[in-house]
């Protein structure tokens, strides 16, 4: 798809659908004519943004548990463009990546008119390394020498390419493009991940996509990928914690984090604890005691009547 905007909020609504929900503002001063390109290859999006200039802002009020969890890396092909997460704030320049998590606020600007590559890959297609990326959002890749310099290259070009894309059911290149950017991360080749890992981060991003699933078990998962419940176990003992208390705590944390959301105000706490697959609420009072020291309701009323 392409298309070309000449008003900021025609352009805001068909970004924020090919990513997740932004707010863009523009200069004042000059004539607004942006480009938007877009494709899929698997669960990654793919855009080019041509002549786009001014803010991107993902606020604390656009950010709900019901946007996908991704992250969005960015490539600029022309200038150069600054982001901000956490605490971090730097200048990435033309061919360097930046990683940027969607699950948390963030800003980009575009000081001169950009022709910028974006990509949103699901933070589940990361696996382990989703961690790192969470540490390093913000911060720019070099593509100056070695992996990175290939990786940069790769993805500068495939700005130009969108139109060759296979849509939603290429997988197989929305795999490769995720292990290209891993690569471009750890500075190893995606091929060194040792295979007990590797079937660990597969099983996680199984359980992440089917979380809201009751019957999501060590049993239901073990018999998915054809293990034991033991080896299961086993895998993810580099996680310091079985598969059962990482799985209790994916729930427990997404659970809290709508609870003190007042968009969701209006759920029952049942409502918002069965969207991620937990419908015991004794069980689910004694699992926040214990974690939060605070029972449910005590999250939600004193949580923040409305976000910063």
């Amino acid at each position: 798809m392409t298309a070309v905007f000449t008003d900021v909020e025609s352009m805001q609504a068909a970004v924020s659908s090919i990513m997740v929900p932004l707010q863009l503002t523009a200069p004042l001063d000059a004539p607004f004519q942006v480009q938007v390109s877009s494709a899929h290859a698997g669960e990654v999006a793919v855009a080019r943004i041509e002549d786009g200039q001014g803010l991107v802002d993902r606020r604390h009020r656009l950010i709900t548990s019901t946007d996908p969890e991704l992250f969005m890396v960015t490539l600029d092909r022309r200038g150069a463009v600054c982001g901000e997460q956490d605490d971090r704030r730097h200048r990435a320049r033309r061919g360097e990546l930046m990683f940027l998590d969607t699950t948390r606020p963030y800003r980009l600007r575009y000081d001169d008119p950009c022709d910028a590559v974006v990509l949103m890959v699901p933070r589940a297609s990361f696996g382990r390394h989703a961690d790192v990326l969470r540490r390093r959002t913000a911060t720019p890749l070099a593509g100056d020498g070695g992996t990175r310099a290939v990786v940069s290259a790769f993805f500068t070009g495939l700005g130009g390419q969108l139109d060759h894309l296979p849509g939603p059911s290429g997988a197989p290149l929305g795999h490769a493009l995720t292990a290209l950017l891993v690569a471009a991360v750890t500075r190893t080749a995606p091929e060194r991940v040792d295979p007990a890992t590797e079937l660990a981060d597969k099983i996680a991003a199984y359980a992440l996509v089917n979380i809201a699933d009751p019957g999501l078990c060590v049993e239901s998962v073990a018999r998915r990928f054809a293990i034991s419940p033991r080896k299961l176990h086993r895998l993810f003992a580099h996680r310091h914690e079985t598969f059962a208390a990482w799985l209790r705590e994916e729930r427990l944390r997404r659970v809290h984090h709508d609870l003190r959301n007042p968009a969701l105000a209006q759920r029952t706490v049942a409502a918002i604890a069965a969207r991620w697959g937990l419908y015991d609420p004794a069980h689910l009072s004694r699992l926040f005691r214990t974690r939060f020291g605070q029972t449910p309701a005590e999250v939600r009323r004193l949580a923040p009547r409305q976000d910063p």
